[in-house]
């Protein structure tokens, strides 16, 4: 007999998020007789452990279409994660007792590689108790660091979004700073990896003289070398324009700059933040020249009225691949994207072992970037462009994008009561 489906969202959102839940629940339609019933939990693996539902099938098709063009996460979206069994096996009891109450017997999890493992974990431990779930994962980051996939679906739209900010930007700069600012950074998301700043670098396609420094997470940070550099072009050109990675390290591997550090069960998560103020600190006070930095922060990642039309594409497909690994019973799967031709771009999902990508890093390789003049390689360019072309259009309302919340319909809770956020 067919079984129900949960989807649920984990990690921090991007413009596209929620075009791979479209995806979803459109291609469930297609298989009437493998799949029953559609839930969406709200607030991720939380939303799972506290009963949050949404019933997707009892939701009006005027409302799913929105989700092709809403900006965060339809269905929220957590950063926290499940414990090991041993430290608190009451919270994979509650989920096994969910997803038996709602007859589950297909997980579909879209997330970072993090989310990968707590979907592993789920699906693993409802087996074991003799409730076989099929779990599948749905790619999804900004940061680009989804090992083995030639790209993660998100990533493409907030690098459109950073090289276009970064090229306006510098045209501001450009027209002001022979009486006015003289050296500009923006710092760009990227724990540990670089590629959105890298994506930076892309204000040469339409600025080709313009004096850049890209500094990326991968490389370790030489202030001395970076100072040169900043004197060199100020010198040269009247003006610089950096983009560096918010988790830029000195060569001992410590952060340049952190805002916070948060304890929990597994690891420290350390929250970064101010590399960019501290470069322009260190510039205006050497140089004595005014500097500035931006923090595009959450405008990189929500910006839905500037998406990359590749990237929603892939997004879309993502969702779509996901439920097609599901009806092929291809559990503890993830579908990734391989590319398959260069001019033209073109590329098609392959579903792999989710623990393949688990808590895996896909850095900016050395090919991309000449750390002698803090700049992109013709490789880098050639992998990034397809990833920023096309366009979605947008509706508009008094001059303003037209967006309007997500209204699910949320079935009566039929389990005791479970705080899973405290």
């Amino acid at each position: 007999m067919s079984k129900n489906i949960i989807y649920a969202q984990s990690g921090g959102v991007t413009a596209v998020i929620n075009v791979s839940a479209y995806g979803v629940f459109e291609e469930i339609k297609k298989h009437p007789t493998v799949f029953g019933k559609t839930y969406a939990a709200i607030n991720g693996i939380a939303g799972v452990l506290e009963e949050n539902l949404i019933d997707i099938d009892a939701t009006p098709q005027t409302e799913l279409d929105k989700l092709t063009s809403l900006p965060g996460a339809a269905f929220e979206s957590c950063r926290f994660d499940l414990e090991p069994l041993e430290k608190n096996p009451a919270q994979y009891e509650r989920v096994l007792a969910v997803f038996k109450t709602y007859d589950i017997g297909y997980f579909f999890y879209n997330g970072g590689n993090g989310s990968m493992v707590t979907a592993q974990k789920v699906a693993d431990y409802c087996t074991q108790q003799g409730h076989p779930v099929t779990c599948i994962g749905i790619a999804k980051t900004i940061d680009n660091d989804l090992a083995i996939s030639h790209c993660s679906p998100g990533f493409g739209s907030a690098a459109k979004f950073i090289a276009a900010s970064l090229t306006e930007a510098t045209m501001d700069i450009l027209s002001m700073h022979k009486t006015s600012t003289r050296f500009l950074v923006m710092e760009t998301m990227g724990r540990d990896v670089g590629w959105l700043a890298l994506a930076g670098g892309l204000v040469k396609q339409v600025l080709p003289d313009t004096p850049l420094i890209v500094l990326i997470s991968e490389q370790p940070f030489d202030q001395h070398k970076f100072m040169n550099r900043v004197t060199q072009l100020i010198q040269e050109y009247g003006y610089c324009v950096c983009v560096v990675s918010e988790g830029l390290r000195h060569s001992s591997g410590d952060y340049l700059s952190t805002k916070n550090i948060e304890h929990t069960f597994s690891k420290d998560y350390v929250q970064l933040g101010g590399v960019g103020h501290t470069l322009a600190s260190w510039v205006a006070d050497k140089l004595h020249v005014k500097s500035h930095s931006i923090l595009p922060d959450y405008l990189q990642r929500s910006a839905s009225h500037f998406v990359s039309k590749t990237d929603w594409t892939m997004a879309l497909e993502a969702g779509k691949q996901a439920v097609k690994a599901a009806v092929n019973n291809e559990h503890g799967t993830l579908p990734i994207i391989k590319k398959i031709h260069d001019t033209p771009f073109e590329w098609s999902f392959e579903n792999i072992p989710l623990d393949r990508v688990a808590n895996l890093d896909k850095n900016v390789p050395n090919k991309f970037f000449n750390p002698e003049t803090f700049s992109l390689t013709p490789a880098a360019e050639a992998y990034l462009l397809p990833l920023i072309q096309g366009e979605k259009p947008m509706d508009f309302k008094n001059g303003l994008p037209l967006f309007d919340l997500f209204k699910g319909s949320q079935p009566p809770k039929l389990l005791p009561r479970y705080t899973a956020l405290k």
